[in-house]
């Protein structure tokens, strides 16, 4: 208690401290490991954790009213009864790769709703959220060039020129939303104040999310602004400033359609209707996955599993199977598969009190600083809401947004307790209990992100076969990152990778390593691939074929089994069963060029050239 209590001293209710924990919020969407296999999310949630951790230490401006302390427990609780419940409790409490959303990261997420109540409530914390809106300004423009260029078809932050890159977030949807957020938050302030730093910060994220392409991002970002926008006018309008109410609107209206259309990658998603095609197919077969399993959802990390099962020719041949989706890609589908409904009716629950108390302060308030505040921050969470009803949450997204929800449930001023008060002791005890796991979760975050540099040089060596060392440094990763549970599929998929061009080695090391991985989850599609390519790679095609048969047995409308068992049948001359299944291969992916190219050669072999001709038609007009 008493290190609690010089801490108070030497900080005032707006203090160091609180400001320190604002940069670390503001600065973790920046954050990524150069050179590491996946560089984006564990370090954010190294530098979030450690903002929890300080920002439970904060002297506090105002506390969570009881419903949203209720509600906060009720979404922990059915979590955790969801997760020990379903098939694999261990992945579903740890998370599981890439973005690790198990209980400690629900933890860190109502974590920080619990500090933005406490840093950023009531108007002795006005200099906090001054210095929260300012360091989005910043962070805006030093991820704006980023996000421009990369639009623009450059990588300055590397990457494959076929993939759409996210900057500093890794994924082009959470840097739009990066965006979205930053951008509603300052977007009252820039039009009702004469900062001119809100008005570029405002600006610039903007132009962030037009340039992430992310449709929805850019639909929710208009629709907000026209609303704001609109307001700003009809003031205007009712003042008698009829042509600047005019210009305000067409103007906004403009830019963003010259945003829009200047940048030909985002031109291009706009028109094009492929993703959202897509949507409404994995929405399908994410409610089929979930219909027999809706009450307490498949828990976190198992959607990938499960949803193959359920997929269907549709699916298959208008999304394709090649890269099995972890996630429903529709925020109420996510929190039913990974919580189940009690889960879903939680967060439904609090963002109804979010909306709730963020309208009644709004309407208290004059307009000052405050309250422009508040409709930013109540603007942005829903528009994120909204959103992700096309997408799904991650800790370089979802860490501010709770953030700014706790900001608008803070309750004030404070009632402070005295030490020697029990209700007071139970109070500071749990907080700093609470401090000291938010610091050990920032501590195994960043050396779990230091893994990422040995997974990174394993895959690079496997990739030029050099196996053994690739070994050596997948072993590192693994004993670095012992609680990841998918450290031996990644590396059974590098090894793969090596395998299909006839290292019998890598073969070998792919059947090492995919076997650990359908070990810890059976129904995985992606290990039971790998391990067959490594069993093909090692000419044993008796085991291959088995793996294969039972894969298929389990869902019939993946593309890659098909394909593989195909060449198995090949290699045993049972022709009229490869082409069968090469065949079927090509007919279930939107890109069949390569079923189709092994499918010709072996007509060629069976005798039979017309069927040859005519696949190579094919070919060529997909080409």
């Amino acid at each position: 208690m008493q290190s609690l209590r010089r801490i108070r001293e030497s900080t005032s209710g707006n203090g160091r401290l609180a400001l320190i924990v604002v940069t670390l919020l503001v600065a973790a969407p920046l954050f990524m490991l150069p050179d590491g296999l996946y560089r984006f999310v564990l370090p954010k949630l190294a530098i979030l954790f450690l903002a929890l951790c300080l920002g439970l230490l904060v002297p506090p401006t105002s506390r969570l009213g009881g419903p949203a302390s209720l509600t906060l427990a009720a979404l922990v609780a059915s979590y955790v009864i969801a997760a020990l419940s379903s098939a694999d409790p261990g992945a579903a409490l740890l998370g599981r790769w890439p973005r690790y959303e198990g209980l400690p990261v629900l933890l860190l997420y109502v974590g920080l709703l619990v500090a933005g109540a406490r840093m950023l409530s009531g108007s002795s914390a006005s200099k906090t959220r001054r210095y929260l809106v300012y360091g989005l300004c910043f962070s805006m423009l030093i991820l704006v060039p980023i996000a421009v260029a990369e639009a623009a078809g450059l990588r300055p932050l590397g990457g494959g020129d076929d993939i759409r890159p996210g900057a500093t977030l890794g994924n082009a949807t959470d840097l739009g939303l990066v965006g979205l957020v930053a951008c509603l938050l300052l977007l009252p302030s820039a039009l009702w104040s004469k900062n001119r730093l809100v008005q570029i910060g405002a600006a610039a994220a903007g132009v962030v999310t037009v340039a992430s392409g992310s449709r929805a991002c850019i639909l929710v970002v208009v629709l907000c602004g026209i609303v704001l926008i609109g307001t700003k006018a009809w003031q205007l309008f009712t003042s008698g400033r009829r042509v600047q109410a005019i210009a305000a609107v067409t103007g906004f209206l403009i830019v963003a359609a010259a945003l829009s259309w200047s940048i030909p990658s985002v031109a291009e998603r706009l028109f094009s209707t492929g993703t959202v095609t897509g949507r409404v197919y994995l929405w399908e077969a994410s409610i089929q996955a979930l219909s027999s399993n809706a009450f307490l959802g498949l828990g976190a990390g198992q959607f990938v599993d499960v949803l193959p099962s359920h997929l269907s020719d549709a699916f298959a041949k208008n999304v394709g199977t090649e890269f099995p989706a972890d996630s429903p890609h529709m925020i109420l589908l996510q929190l039913t598969s990974a919580g189940g409904l009690l889960f879903l009716l939680a967060a439904a629950a609090l963002m109804v009190i979010v909306i709730a108390v963020g309208i009644s302060r709004i309407r208290a308030k004059p307009m000052n600083e405050h309250r422009l505040f508040l409709v930013g921050a109540l603007t942005a969470v829903c528009g994120y809401g909204f959103a992700l009803m096309t997408h799904f949450t991650s800790p370089g997204t979802t860490a501010l947004v709770c953030v700014l929800a706790g900001a608008i449930l803070g309750r004030s001023p404070v009632r402070e307790e005295t030490t020697e008060a029990r209700p007071g002791r139970v109070l500071h005890t749990t907080r700093l209990t609470a401090a000291g796991l938010a610091l050990v979760g920032a501590i195994v975050a960043a050396v779990g992100a230091s893994a990422e540099l040995p997974m990174k040089m394993g895959t690079d060596l496997a990739a030029k076969g050099g196996i053994s060392q690739a070994a050596q440094a997948f072993e590192q990763s693994k004993a670095i990152r012992p609680w990841d549970q998918d450290v031996d599929l990644l590396a059974a998929q590098a090894f793969a990778v090596r395998a299909v061009k006839g290292d019998a080695t890598a073969g070998a090391a792919a059947v090492t390593w995919a076997s650990a991985a359908v070990e810890r989850h059976p129904s995985s599609t992606e290990a039971l691939t790998a391990l067959a390519i490594g069993q093909l790679g090692t000419g044993d095609v008796e085991a291959a074929r088995k793996t294969l048969d039972s894969q298929i047995d389990r869902s019939p409308w993946t593309s890659e089994p098909y394909l593989l068992r195909g060449l198995s049948k090949a290699s045993e001359q049972d022709l009229s069963g490869a082409l069968a299944d090469l065949e079927r291969a090509a007919a279930l992916t939107p890109k069949p060029e390569r079923a189709l190219a092994i499918l010709s050669e072996l007509y060629v072999v069976a005798g039979e050239p017309e069927k040859a001709a005519e696949v190579e038609g094919r070919l060529a007009r997909l080409r």
